[in-house]
């Protein structure tokens, strides 16, 4: 991690990080004490860390004494798996919401994540960036993020080996999954799109059955990694 360009831009963010988080728990697992050391300097208070932890065997009995609403994750740890504490987290905590932080930005490591469930995907190296704010708006707000590099990573990797034709999703349903995506909830949705709640619901149903999605989160990110819907990080809610 770039660690001088992390903390010259974190000052300009830490602001609106802190009304974002005022209030949640907070936990890190990372296997580099220094990224450990950055984010609980920078994001939210002191006192809304309940934890840190550097290996995946750590933080999970960290996670089985109390769940935050936010969970910070590097890949790898040491010893241990980020992708795999993500994933044995959401088993722990269902409703648990996961920032992941990766080192290696190859199309592999994001689709991983993407399995994993990981609600928001970062390079570890570009969060000091102004990425951590959009990323943790996101997230909270019960929407996906992924950063603009690893989603264009992703996309240059999906035209060079093409997926099947997509699930036939309806012009609406891509408009309001877009949405979802970007962090809108259904009555932020029903506004923008001009519909009652009750039809963003009924798009929504009927956009995870063809997905195959059991909800926003895993519907959002079938979304993403099929390249079925983009977003734009300056007109997130």
């Amino acid at each position: 991690m770039n660690s001088s360009g992390f903390l010259e831009r974190s000052a300009q963010s830490r602001q609106e990080v802190m009304a974002l988080l005022q209030s949640r728990s907070l936990m890190v697992a990372s296997g580099r004490r220094l990224v450990i050391s950055l984010l609980t300097g920078v994001v939210g208070d002191r006192c809304q860390w309940f934890g840190s932890a550097t290996s995946e065997g750590e933080a999970l009995e960290l996670l089985s004494e109390r769940q935050p609403h936010l969970l910070f994750v590097t890949h790898p740890l040491r010893p241990g798996s980020g992708l795999e504490l993500v994933r044995r987290a959401k088993s722990l905590h269902p409703k648990l919401r996961c920032l992941l932080l990766l080192e290696e930005e190859s199309p592999p490591q994001v689709r991983a994540a993407l399995e994993a469930r990981c609600d928001g995907i970062c390079a570890d190296r570009g969060v000091g960036f102004g990425h951590l704010v959009s990323a943790t708006r996101a997230v909270l707000g019960g929407g996906f993020y992924m950063e603009p590099q690893l989603r264009d990573l992703l996309a240059l990797a999906r035209r060079a080996s093409p997926d099947p034709a997509g699930p036939g999703l309806s012009a609406r349903e891509l408009e309001v999954l877009e949405l979802v995506v970007r962090g809108y909830q259904n009555p932020q949705i029903a506004g923008r799109l001009h519909l009652s709640v009750e039809t963003v619901r009924s798009h929504l149903k009927s956009a995870f059955q063809k997905l195959g999605a059991s909800g926003r989160t895993q519907a959002a990110v079938k979304a993403v990694c099929q390249g079925l819907v983009s977003w734009h990080l300056d007109e997130l809610p």
